[in-house]
């Protein structure tokens, strides 16, 4: 499992130095511009849709094609085929659905800014949510290959993705402007899902599939995995009461500090759900505890090192990498002072996901729903009275801290519950 672990890890770490590459790229192209604080504020709905997609239709799927696969092999392929075409139709009707809603969803999530603004980000942001169903085929054909214990194919793909749009930034930027980054947005999803297309699997016949037991473990986790990625929708609603590039500065500290936490707990997290599914599905529960009370030490453990490390080379890597372009001296400048508000929730961007895992391999979809939303309803608050009293960059700090470590801690009081019960089980039987 290490092992394994250490690999997943090492391709996540290469691909986000693409993602970070990418991230240098554009800031220097872009600058702290009105222009990419209108994409920055475009994108976060979709992309949050992405990531929850990621993380929430895999944890839904790993138990149930691991099952499928353990009591009917043979009609296994062609119940993954269907599957993949039912919720592949269902996602597109949604995206469709939601670019409706664009331009009050716009309007709602930035108050701070005038009408152009809010127009052009409408705009954006209906073309960006196409990007759904995208993300829902190459998340299915990810979790084909999890449960095949075949756990490098999905993170090759992403990382390729990553260097699809990387190249897509550098190529088109000059003819397209910043609808470049739209386009990669959507072409690095498209490129996940050609690189593990399995392709001894034949495609021509497939049927609807009933999809209830699915949505009704997958819905709760939406919502809940939703709440919890919404530090996105605080940072950059807040920002939007801030002058013009503050969306920007804000978001490259962010992506900085979670990338940095996240990637380096990222193989824990997709080792972990599969082993514990296992040994819960064969009653192997002291195992399990172990297993979970290891992965939470190493993470807690390496999240506080990654974010003090940060924290302390922080200035001098913006200013060495990002400098540069329409970047400038007083960006780096700005965007430096930025960091102590973000080495917290750095932390916890780093343990969260790897304290949700024993949860969601006991199916405890609709408590995590639950702990999620309570989460996201304390930090609405907590950032709300906060602005008022000290601003806008303090209610980001507090908003993010309250949702994270609320989500962590609930978690946490929920897996100590079911330990207990799975101790007395085993205990009853000795």
């Amino acid at each position: 499992m290490m092992k394994k672990g250490f690999v997943v890890t090492a391709i996540f770490v290469v691909s986000t130095f693409i993602q970070l590459v990418s991230q240098i790229v554009i800031t220097r192209i872009y600058g702290a511009s009105l222009e990419l604080d209108t994409f920055l504020a475009a994108v976060t709905i979709p992309s949050i849709i992405v990531t929850v997609v990621y993380g929430t239709l895999n944890n839904v799927l790993i138990p149930i094609f691991g099952e499928k696969q353990t009591k009917d092999p043979k009609r296994y392929e062609s119940y993954f085929i269907s599957l993949l075409f039912t919720l592949g139709i269902l996602s597109l009707v949604v995206s469709i659905v939601v670019a409706l809603f664009s331009f009050p969803l716009s309007n709602l999530l930035y108050p701070g800014k005038d009408s152009h603004f809010i127009n052009t980000v409408s705009q954006q942001m209906s073309v960006l949510f196409f990007s759904i169903p995208f993300a829902v085929i190459a998340t299915i054909l990810g979790a084909y290959y999890y449960v095949k214990k075949h756990f490098y194919q999905f993170p090759v793909a992403q990382l390729f993705g990553s260097i699809s749009n990387l190249c897509i930034i550098i190529v088109l930027y000059s003819i397209a402007g910043i609808w470049t980054l739209i386009t990669g947005f959507i072409i690095n999803l498209i490129f996940q899902i050609l690189f593990v297309l399995p392709k001894q699997i034949s495609f021509n016949h497939f049927k609807f599939v009933n999809i209830k037991i699915i949505l009704l473990a997958w819905i709760p986790l939406i919502v809940g995995q939703f709440m919890l990625r919404s530090d996105t929708i605080i940072i950059r609603s807040y920002a939007s009461y801030l002058p013009t590039g503050y969306i920007v500065y804000l978001n490259l500290i962010s992506k900085i500090f979670s990338i940095a936490t996240s990637v380096m707990t990222i193989g824990i997290q997709v080792l972990l759900l599969p082993y514990l599914v296992e040994y819960f599905a064969k009653k192997k529960y002291i195992e399990a505890i172990q297993v979970v009370n290891k992965a939470k030490i190493i993470s807690i453990g390496m999240s506080i090192v990654i974010a003090l490390s940060v924290s302390l080379m922080g200035p001098f890597a913006i200013d060495i990498l990002f400098k540069g372009g329409k970047f400038t001296t007083e960006d780096v400048k700005i965007t430096s002072s930025l960091i102590p508000m973000f080495i917290l929730p750095a932390i916890g961007w780093g343990i969260s996901g790897v304290f949700f895992q024993p949860l969601l391999a006991l199916k405890k979809y609709t408590t995590i729903g639950i702990i999620s939303t309570v989460s996201f309803l304390f930090a609405l608050l907590s950032s709300f009275v906060t602005n008022q009293f000290f601003g806008s960059l303090h209610a980001i700090s507090v908003g993010l801290i309250v949702l994270l470590f609320t989500g962590i801690i609930g978690s946490e009081i929920i897996w100590q519950i079911n330990k207990k019960s799975l101790l007395k089980i085993l205990s009853s039987r000795s």
